[in-house]
């Protein structure tokens, strides 16, 4: 599996939280507490990355924290970063030893 980190925005959405990652679109989660947003979003995550490498795409690399822009029309609470894992490529190799 590969690891990689993805920079999430979690914002209030009535009663609770919902969480999108930028680099990401369409990948998006909810929770009633901040808790159960941010555990929501790794398997919002991990069910993105996995699709987009079954398709065969290319995943986006991760944006860094600091270059995200904060958009005044988001009631956004936090921004994390969110552990995903995905299958990494299969490769054959052959390799050969002395006797």
């Amino acid at each position: 599996m590969v690891t990689a980190y993805y920079p999430a925005i979690v914002e209030r959405a009535g009663a609770g939280y919902s969480v999108f990652f930028p680099d990401l679109p369409g990948c998006t989660s909810a929770g009633a507490t901040l808790q159960e947003a941010a555990r929501a979003a790794e398997a919002a995550l991990n069910g993105h990355l996995i699709s987009i490498v079954e398709a065969g795409e290319a995943l986006p690399d991760p944006s860094e924290m600091d270059d995200l822009e904060r958009d005044p029309e988001i009631d956004e609470v936090a921004r994390i970063l969110v552990r995903g894992e995905y299958p990494g490529r299969s490769v054959d190799i052959n390799v050969t030893t002395e006797e």
